[in-house]
């Protein structure tokens, strides 16, 4: 299946959608770490209080696909969602022995969560937010990609975000994410006609 992605205006919409409760708070910041960050969603499940560098914006994911450990780096809007649900996480009493991203009600508070809340939280989040394509975690990641390459940010880059080991791998990806920023190149080539008299 070909990957969507979502507008910049439809993953504010999706963001906003969050509610200002708790659980919103943390969705919320679950939500940015994939976008912002082209993060997947079992590694961000996975990250712990210490894996977050807040001076230098950078999460530490020990185990990410293939069961290797990388770094991304977070911009500071993405930042400001994960503290405010640090300092809300913080208020319920958990600390660095829990996952950071963990349950919050009474009865499971500090407990591991699955990405099976979020595969079923993206979908209610984007009926709400009155977004009408597919809408998934990973097309979060598309999405990530799709904006770092429209930013003209370097393929060598979007490679490490991404956690791609070898550039070639980055190329394909995009291509598949945004096939309509090679089109428009190819559709503006130019060529003149032999002149034949």
């Amino acid at each position: 299946m070909q990957p969507q992605v979502l507008t910049r205006e439809e993953a504010q919409a999706l963001l906003a959608a969050c509610p200002q409760t708790t659980a919103g708070i943390r969705d919320r910041a679950v939500l940015v770490t994939l976008y912002r960050g082209a993060a997947r969603i079992s590694a961000t499940l996975a990250i712990r209080p210490s894996d977050i560098d807040w001076d230098r914006q950078l999460i530490t994911f020990q185990r990410d696909k293939g069961g290797k450990g990388r770094t991304i780096v977070i911009d500071p809007e993405a930042m400001d969602a994960l503290r405010a649900w640090a300092e809300r996480r913080k208020s319920l009493g958990l600390n660095g022995r829990h996952p950071f991203f963990c349950a919050t009600s009474r009865s499971a508070r500090g407990k591991p969560l699955q990405a099976s809340h979020f595969r079923h939280k993206i979908k209610a989040l984007a009926k709400k937010a009155g977004i009408e394509k597919r809408c998934h975690l990973h097309g979060l990641r598309h999405t990530a990609a799709s904006e770092m390459l429209e930013e003209g940010i370097d393929i060598a880059t979007i490679a490490a975000q991404l956690g791609h080991s070898d550039i070639s791998i980055t190329a394909v990806y995009l291509h598949r994410v945004r096939p309509d920023l090679g089109n428009a190149r190819l559709a503006q080539r130019t060529w003149q006609w032999p002149n034949v008299s």
